[in-house]
C-alpha cells in the first residue's frame, strides 16, 4: 500500500511539473486536445443512457421508488419509511410504490416485521420489493478510512444497480444517499426528492475537525496530528462542495427538524418554504399516550431507559458512565428501594453494530455495573410499550442528534427525559427543566437522574407537560405534512405523463 501512494505521488509530482513547464499556449492545446473531447463523450454517453433507461418508465402509472437499502432496522428512519408509504397508499392507491432494499427477508416476512415493530399495517397492491446485491459498498466497514467519500461512492453503485433494475416516476431517498441523485435525474429521468435525518457531512464536523476536537469520527491520531488535521480539513471541504452539487438535484428536500433544516440549507443552499422544508418523524404519540401516568403510585420503576441503535455515534458508553458515577456517588441507588437498573433498547444493522453490543456488555463488566444494566435487542412494539410503563427516566446521549425520536417517545409515554444539550432535542423537543433536562457531562447526566429519581414527588407536572408537549410528532401529523409536500410532485407527474399519451 504505502508503495502504492508513493507511486501515484510521484505521477501527481510530474504532472504538476509538466502543467507547471507548459506555456500558455501549450496548456490551451492540452485542453483542446484532452478535456473537450473528453466533456463531449461524457456528454454523448449520459444521452445514450438518458435514452435507454430514461425510455422504461411507463408512462401508464406514476411510480416512487424509495431508497432505502436497510429497511428492516427497526429505527426512526425506518418508520419514517414505512409511514410515508401507508400515507401515499392511503391518499394516492393509484401510485405504485416501490423499495430499493439490500435486505434478504421475503416481502411477507418484511410487511410482518413493519406490523410487529411499528404496529404500521401496509397494503400488498401497490407495494413491491426490489432487491440490492451490492450492499456492502455502503457499509461503513468497507471503509476503514475515507468513509464519508467510499459510502458516497458506493451509493452511486449501488444506485446503478437499483436504476438497472426500476426506473420510477419520482425517486425518494429515505436513508442520506445523495450521490444516488445525479444517477436517477440525469440517467433515469427521475424527478427526484429525498427525506434528509442528518446531513452527511456539517459545519459542526468541520468545525471538529478544525479545531482538533476528539470525537467518533475523528479519533485521537487524526485531532492529535497537525498534519492529518489540515489534510482531513481540505478533504472535508472538497467533499462538502461535491455534496452541494448533488444535493443540487433534488427538487423537494424534506427534513427532519430544525437542526438538519438549517445545516442542508447552509450546504445545499435550498430555500425553506420553496424546496426545502421540516417534517417532524412520525412517533407513535398516540399509542404512548395511552400508557398510564402512574408516576406516584408506583408503577413507575427506578428505570432508566434508553432507546437507540447501536451505532458509535449513539455514545452509549457515556450512558454506563453516567450509571457508574451515579451509583458510585449516590450508593443508595443500589439497593432497595432504589435499586435503580438501566435498560438499553436498540436494534443492530449488521456485525459491527452487534460487536459494538458486546463491547458494551464488556464496558458494563469493567465498570462494575452489570447487574444494574440490562440489553434489549429488536424488541417488539408490545415490549417497548412495556418498558415504556415502567420506567421513569429516559436517557439520551448523542451530541448533535440530528432529532431524537427516541427522546419524544420516552415523553409521550410519561418517561422524563435527561437529553443532551444540542442539535434537535435542544432545538424542538425538550424544554430544559419544563419538560425535561438538557445535560452534556456524566456528572450533569447523574445529578439530574438522580434528582428526579430521589425526589419524585417534586417532577408529577413536568411528566404531565413532557406528555403534552409531543402531539406535534404524530404519525398523523407527519402524513399530513408529508403529503402535503409530496403531492404536487405526483400531480406534476400525473401532467407529464397525459402530455406524452396525447404525444
Amino acid at each position: 500500500m504505502d508503495e502504492l501512494i508513493m507511486i501515484v505521488l510521484v505521477l501527481f509530482t510530474v504532472v504538476l511539473l509538466i502543467t507547471v513547464s507548459m506555456t500558455l499556449a501549450a496548456l490551451i492545446s492540452t485542453i483542446v486536445v484532452l478535456v473537450i473531447p473528453l466533456v463531449v463523450c461524457t456528454i454523448a454517453l449520459l444521452i445514450a443512457l438518458r435514452i435507454k433507461y430514461g425510455g422504461k418508465k411507463d408512462p401508464s402509472e406514476v411510480s416512487i421508488g424509495f431508497f432505502h437499502p436497510y429497511c428492516t432496522a427497526g429505527g426512526g428512519g425506518e418508520r419514517v419509511l414505512w409511514c410515508a408509504i401507508k400515507s401515499i397508499q392511503e391518499d394516492h392507491p393509484y401510485v405504485r410504490c416501490v423499495v430499493y432494499t439490500g435486505d434478504k427477508e421475503n416481502d411477507d416476512e418484511i410487511i410482518n416485521k413493519v406490523k410487529k415493530t411499528f404496529d404500521i399495517e401496509l397494503g400488498r397492491d401497490n407495494l413491491e420489493f426490489i432487491r440490492l446485491t451490492k450492499r456492502k459498498w455502503v457499509e461503513a466497514s468497507t471503509y476503514p478510512r475515507f468513509t464519508l467519500i467510499g459510502q458516497s461512492l458506493g451509493s452511486m453503485i449501488l444506485g446503478w444497480e437499483a436504476l438497472t433494475k426500476f426506473v420510477p416516476t419520482i425517486f425518494l431517498d429515505t436513508m442520506g444517499y445523495a450521490f444516488t441523485f445525479p444517477i436517477f435525474s440525469l440517467i433515469g429521468g427521475s424527478t427526484v426528492a429525498c427525506y434528509v435525518h442528518y446531513p452527511t457531512i456539517s459545519s459542526d464536523m468541520i468545525s471538529s475537525v478544525k479545531s482538533s476536537s476528539q470525537s467518533f469520527n475523528n479519533d485521537i491520531s487524526i485531532s492529535s496530528n497537525k498534519f492529518k488535521t489540515f489534510s482531513k480539513l481540505i478533504y472535508y471541504n472538497i467533499f462538502s462542495k461535491i455534496y452541494q452539487l448533488v444535493g443540487s438535484f433534488s427538487k423537494l428536500v424534506m427534513v427532519n427538524g430544525t437542526w438538519t433544516g438549517n445545516h442542508i440549507r447552509d450546504i445545499w443552499k435550498k430555500q425553506f418554504g420553496y424546496d426545502l422544508f421540516v417534517v417532524y418523524p412520525p412517533v407513535d404519540v398516540e399509542g404512548r399516550k395511552q400508557l398510564k401516568l402512574g408516576w406516584m403510585d408506583g408503577t413507575r420503576k427506578n428505570m432508566i431507559l434508553s432507546i437507540a441503535q447501536f451505532r458509535p455515534e449513539k455514545n452509549h458508553q457515556l450512558q454506563l458512565r453516567t450509571l457508574a458515577h451515579l451509583l458510585e456517588k449516590y450508593p443508595s441507588h443500589c439497593k432497595q428501594p432504589l435499586n435503580t437498573k438501566l435498560v438499553l433498547v436498540g436494534g443492530v444493522r449488521d456485525q459491527g453494530d452487534r460487536d459494538r453490543v458486546e463491547e458494551l456488555r464488556n464496558l458494563s463488566k469493567e465498570l462494575n455495573i452489570e447487574d444494574h444494566v440490562e440489553f434489549q435487542i429488536g424488541i417488539s412494539s408490545d415490549q417497548l410499550n412495556q418498558l415504556l410503563s415502567e420506567a421513569s427516566v429516559g436517557i439520551h446521549t448523542m451530541y448533535n442528534e440530528h432529532f431524537g425520536i427516541g427522546v419524544v417517545e420516552l415523553m409521550a409515554a410519561g418517561v422524563i427525559p435527561v437529553a443532551n444539550n444540542s442539535a434537535g432535542p435542544k432545538e424542538d423537543i425538550v424544554r430544559h427543566e419544563d419538560t425535561g433536562f438538557l445535560a452534556s457531562t456524566v456528572q450533569e447526566y447523574a445529578e439530574y437522574i438522580h434528582e428526579i429519581l430521589a425526589y419524585r414527588e417534586k417532577y408529577t407536572e413536568m411528566q404531565k407537560k413532557a406528555r403534552d408537549s409531543t402531539d406535534r410528532f404524530s404519525e398523523s401529523n407527519f402524513s399530513n405534512q408529508f403529503l402535503k409536500y409530496i403531492k404536487p410532485l405526483i400531480n406534476q407527474s400525473i401532467r407529464n405523463n397525459d402530455s406524452k399519451k396525447r404525444n
